[in-house]
């Protein structure tokens, strides 16, 4: 598997600089331009300043990536199934 893969793994990430939130990567891709991004299921829903319903999903970008908490694939299987 390649290093920018992340699929399974339990994060913790900035989200816009102004939160810090944890989750499961369910999806990773490559942009355009050749940036890495990840799709988040997150631990507990976050209710953004502009949304006014709360979100269980967000995009992070690899350079937000602030430590691997766990890298235990039963984990994506168990988010894919909420």
């Amino acid at each position: 598997m390649s290093t920018w893969i992340r699929e399974g793994q339990h994060i913790q990430a900035a989200y816009l600089a102004e939160y810090i939130v944890t989750g499961t990567v369910l999806e990773s891709r490559v942009k355009y331009g050749g940036k890495v991004q990840h799709t988040l299921k997150l631990d507990q829903p976050l209710i953004l300043r502009w949304r006014s319903e709360p979100t269980d999903r967000l995009l992070i970008d690899e350079e937000h990536i602030q430590e691997v908490l766990s890298t235990d694939l039963s984990r994506k299987i168990e988010a894919l199934r909420v």
